[in-house]
């Protein structure tokens, strides 16, 4: 991701969070904490993806341990909201997951814009 998308993505993660806010502090929480397990997931991918590239072989278990590290962090933060819901809703720490996702569409809806 370039500047403009991270920015877009730390926009988002900060309007996100106080909107969230707004309704209660677990949904502000919950929004909080899907956002930064996604963005330590694409950082750890983009530092695994870099090194074997790097490398240049890759075999058929390549990444296993690293993915299901992926799954775990967020899954942890999915049980946290299933196991305490007074501190993180489930469904806004699933949007907020959604973060890379998002601040891709927003820019690439920005761009198109800004083009005609």
């Amino acid at each position: 991701m370039d500047q403009r998308l991270w920015k877009i993505a730390w926009i988002v993660m900060a309007a996100g969070t106080a909107i969230g806010l707004l309704f209660g502090i677990p949904y502000g929480l919950g929004f909080l904490a899907g956002c930064l397990v996604s963005v330590v997931s694409y950082k750890r991918n983009e530092i695994f993806w870099t090194g074997v590239l790097k490398t240049g072989t890759s075999k058929a278990g390549t990444g296993l341990l690293h993915f299901l590290g992926n799954y775990a962090l967020m899954a942890g933060v999915l049980y946290a909201g299933i196991r305490f819901p007074q501190f993180l809703n489930i469904f806004t720490a699933a949007l907020g997951m959604m973060l890379i996702k998002i601040a891709s569409v927003i820019g690439a809806l920005y761009g198109l814009a800004r083009k005609e």
